[in-house]
């Protein structure tokens, strides 16, 4: 089969057509991808926020009902039969309170609602202790009552009108029972498997929809942890059972608890799968249309050539000789073309030339990036070539671009990359890594001469006037390359940690990195 120019372009086409096609459906997949994740992980937080939000007003709500009833209780603090029977019309109005109580200032139980048998003992678990310490309106943390359960103790103090303190009166919730956390937290508003939990300011879970979980000291949960240092946010997380989730936690001020909202990361990217395959579908008429359309126009694009084609095998066929008269002219077109197309192509090679140089050089200072100094570095190592490496990072740089703004602190990282040049041989080259932070790499350099040349630089920068008018500092570490004993990377992060170091022992100095 003779493979024409009209196959060839048309192939062409037809590849550029699926690669854009597919460019176009894996872009989306991903944007796509993102988009779902990034939302699951904002609603999670704003869901989170919201039930935070309620949790706290209910608490509040309920404190507020036992502030009202305190001078009540107050009143009656040495009728037991009726403080009785006010919190059983407490608990029959606030469905909140698993229980009631009231307390004396010696700790011992006057009247519960209802009755759970601790009434005339004394209470001597954390959360009383905690009120009669307190003796203000307080929830405190979860504990063992003396009944064996797991709960929380909300409290507020009574007073007579002597301003004297009698006790407490308390509500409690039980947390490994039916109760107001429980109705808040336990149905959440998405099917697909997400779910919410509580844990407290010691990372203990205080709501976790396997009630056998309660109870439970989830400290190595990452989220715990953020909630532990007051946060609240959104992240991707791996549960207990090693399943991903995207979750979205908030922190509650008044009662130091976090309430985490999080959904299984497969549910998040289900639809994707979807998604992708409608763009496919809408995409195939367009690409159908544009492939016929292609046809027809590679037909009207090759037809001149391949009559000039023609043409040149029935010049060859006869001898030389043929009856068009307008060959000459089909010729010098043809050959104008060849030419033209060769220097594009050769203008195109020298922009592409000019991309590649571009795409290696530090648009501020002028400087070659990280992506030539893996360049060089490889190409060092292939060759078995020693180099030795000066790390360098301006000192107290923040400082300079909070006084005098970020073009002043542009001018001084220009100022520190002409110092740099101005010290290179040959073959060094000067790297700028990002932010202040540059890197010298020293050709056929042994470490005794880096170190040379590091100090060199430090003092004509330290001594130098800047940009800023004043004079700035700089720390270096310096290390050389062990061929066959370390990688490029453990060389960075070896002479990095010497670059540290130097900031460490207070900074304006040359740090030798340890072999």
């Amino acid at each position: 089969m003779i493979k024409t120019l009209r196959f060839w372009i048309t192939l062409l086409v037809s590849f550029a057509m699926i690669g854009i096609l597919s460019i176009t459906l894996l872009s989306g997949y991903y944007v796509t991808k993102e988009n779902l994740i990034n939302n699951s992980l904002e609603i999670n937080r704003v869901y989170s926020m919201k039930l935070a939000q309620l949790t706290e007003e209910v608490f509040k709500g309920m404190q507020s009902n036992l502030q009202v009833k305190a001078s009540e209780m107050s009143a009656e603090i040495d009728d037991a039969e009726k403080l009785t029977e006010k919190l059983a019309d407490l608990i029959s109005s606030s469905k909140n309170f698993n229980s009631l109580s009231v307390v004396n200032k010696d700790g011992v139980v006057l009247a519960t609602s209802p009755e759970v048998g601790i009434v005339g003992k004394k209470l001597d678990t954390e959360g009383p202790k905690e009120a009669l310490s307190e003796r203000k309106n307080l929830i405190s943390t979860p504990y063992r009552a003396a009944t064996g359960r797991l709960l929380i103790l909300i409290s507020t103090p009574l007073w007579n009108e002597k301003n004297e303190y009698l006790g407490f009166l308390s509500g409690t919730i039980y947390l490994q029972e039916d109760n107001i956390i429980h109705d808040i937290l336990g149905e959440h508003f998405s099917t697909d498997g997400s779910y919410v939990w509580v844990v407290d300011n010691k990372g203990m879970l205080i709501y976790h929809p396997d009630p056998e979980r309660i109870g439970e000291t989830v400290l190595e949960n990452e989220i715990t942890q953020k909630i532990l240092l007051h946060k609240s946010g959104a992240q991707k997380i791996m549960n207990s059972t090693g399943k991903d989730y995207l979750a979205g936690y908030t922190y509650i001020k008044s009662s130091k608890w976090g309430v985490v909202s999080q959904t299984p990361y497969e549910a998040s990217v289900k639809p994707l799968s979807g998604m992708v395959y409608k763009m496919l579908l809408y995409a195939l008429p367009f690409v159908m249309f544009f492939f016929v359309l292609t046809i027809v126009l590679t037909e009207r694009l090759s037809s001149p050539l391949r009559k000039l084609a023609t043409f040149s095998a029935n010049l060859k066929e006869n001898g030389g000789q043929s009856e068009c008269a307008d060959i000459p002219t089909w010729y010098f077109e043809a050959k104008q073309l060849n030419g033209t197309i060769h220097e594009y192509a050769k203008s195109q090679q020298q922009r592409v030339a000019d991309y590649k140089e571009r795409s290696y050089t530090d648009p501020l200072t002028g400087l070659k990036n990280r992506r030539y100094g893996d360049k060089v570095t490889a190409r060092w190592t292939m060759d078995n070539r020693p180099f030795s490496m000066i790390m360098i990072d301006i000192d107290h740089f923040k400082a300079v671009n909070d006084r005098y703004g970020h073009q002043i602190g542009d001018e001084v990282l220009k100022f520190l990359s002409g110092k740099m040049s101005e010290i290179i041989r040959g073959d060094d080259v000067c790297i700028r890594l990002g932010g202040e932070e540059f890197v010298i790499l020293l050709a056929e350099t042994d470490v005794q001469e880096a170190m040379d040349i590091a100090e060199r630089l430090r003092i004509n920068v330290s001594s130098t006037i800047c940009p800023t008018n004043n004079n700035i500092t700089i720390s270096l570490g310096v290390g050389s390359y062990h061929s066959n004993r370390e990688t490029i990377l453990e060389l960075f992060s070896r002479v990095d940690k010497a670059l540290y170091q130097a900031k460490v022992d207070g900074r304006n100095r040359v740090v030798l990195s340890e072999n």
